[in-house]
């Protein structure tokens, strides 16, 4: 009997021994398949793409060191903006993972209402950042040193949760206005103007309506006798455009413009166009490629006679458009083609060519270029006879011309620490 319980008191500690010995190997097992170094130091950011408060940034991300060469970044942020429906900013940012294996690339957004002061602006975009630099903050020791907090609403539950409706219905209205003047003893300039916008923005359909009032005066006294010059041009503009697929886009635009400088009464034009884009608009943010194609009547009406005896005239004319823009680590391209002609004379036409380079070539230097191009052949409104020195001087008429270009061309170089922290006032 005795050798019969000593067995399975031996059975049972046996059993106890191996099942606490699985146990201690499972529990190894678990923390060493979930377990991993995490990166020294702080996260290193670049940020790029807007005019930022980077002073406010350093002040309130101390997560994180922002450095001023992509090259050695831990992650490349691109900011992007577009105007919202409701005249608001809508900004996109673009996270580049650079560093840490288990993370992608991804995109965040947020938007600054128009009535947004500067400083609820800053903080709207920070916290933006802030929430998006997460993922590559738990990756390295500086996690250790966060904590986090919750604004809970005690009557949060309470409230109803139904969508409100909108009392506008997606509409907004926006009136400017805006006046200057310089003042010399033997000169003088007053400018001031007037601008008008009722804009309506959904998914589906855009609804654009714009109108502007510019008064430009110059006064001259030269010898005891004064000059003056005085141009004053309107115009405004309606459209509506119809969103008919990822890619495919119609829409009809009616435009009218007034101006003493171009010799015009008045210019009425009504055109249907359609436009598709290579890329979904989805990704508008970092990449565009559309072609568009305007066609419709137009009607002049003329301060004096041309330079083909017309002092009014009907027309019909189309325009050829093509806009590229690329947002990538490297830089960022626009480019655009406006080609343009009246259907009564082929040889009246407008060719506009435009570009602005921004590229990063190695590390610490980069370089910008921009270029615009026109070929004209279109100004079918300049006044019949010589201008006079005088309306020249004072720049009171549209002068004749073939072409206009314009180049501009510029580069950096930057090198040295590479950690840009420190905030510092100072004179």
């Amino acid at each position: 009997m005795k050798n019969i319980t000593g067995i399975i008191v031996l059975i049972i500690l046996t059993v106890t021994s191996f099942s606490t010995t699985s146990a201690k190997d499972s529990d190894t097992d678990v923390i060493s398949l979930y377990s991993y170094d995490k990166k020294e130091g702080k996260p290193k950011v670049f940020i790029e793409g807007i005019r930022i408060d980077f002073d406010y940034l350093r002040r309130n991300m101390l997560f994180v060191d922002f450095v001023n060469d992509p090259a050695v970044a831990d992650v490349h942020i691109i900011i992007n903006h577009r105007t919202n429906g409701g005249g608001g900013t809508a900004y996109s940012l673009m996270y580049h993972n650079k560093s840490f294996e288990k993370l992608s690339d991804f995109s965040l957004s947020c938007t600054v209402a128009p009535g947004n002061t500067q400083e609820e602006s800053r903080k709207i975009i920070s916290d933006a950042l802030s929430m998006g630099l997460m993922p590559f903050v738990n990756e390295t020791e500086a996690s250790n040193k966060l904590t986090f907090k919750f604004k809970n609403d005690k009557n949060e539950g309470k409230k109803n949760l139904e969508i409100k409706k909108d009392p506008w219905n997606n509409w907004t209205f926006r009136g400017d206005v805006n006046g200057n003047m310089n003042l010399e003893e033997s000169r003088k300039n007053f400018n001031y103007s007037y601008y008008l916008r009722a804009n309506k923005v959904t998914d589906d359909w855009k609804f654009r309506n714009n109108g502007r009032m510019t008064v430009r005066t110059v006064e001259y006294l030269s010898d005891g006798e004064k000059y003056r010059s005085e141009n004053i041009s309107s115009w405004f503009s309606s459209s509506i455009v119809n969103s008919i697929s990822p890619r495919w886009s119609a829409g009809a635009f009616f435009g009218y413009s007034n101006s003493t400088y171009s010799n015009l009464i008045h210019s009425l034009s009504i055109k249907p166009a359609i436009e598709y884009n290579i890329f979904p608009w989805d990704i508008s943010d970092r990449k565009v490629f559309t072609i568009a194609y305007y066609i419709g009547p137009e009607w002049k009406k003329y301060y004096e006679e041309t330079i083909y005896g017309k002092l009014k005239e009907n027309l019909w004319e189309q325009t050829f458009k093509m806009e590229l823009q690329l947002v990538q680590t490297w830089g960022e391209i626009e480019a655009g083609l406006d080609a343009s002609n009246f259907l009564q004379d082929f040889s009246k036409n407008r060719i506009t060519f435009d570009t602005q380079l921004s590229v990063r070539v190695v590390r610490g230097f980069s370089v910008n270029f921009n270029f615009r191009a026109e070929n004209i052949h279109d100004q079918i409104y300049l006044p019949k006879g010589e201008a006079t020195l005088e309306d020249i001087l004072l720049n009171r008429v549209q002068l004749p011309s073939s072409f206009q270009l314009y180049t501009g061309v510029g580069f950096r170089i930057q090198f040295g620490s590479i950690y840009n922290n420190i905030v510092n006032n100072r004179l």
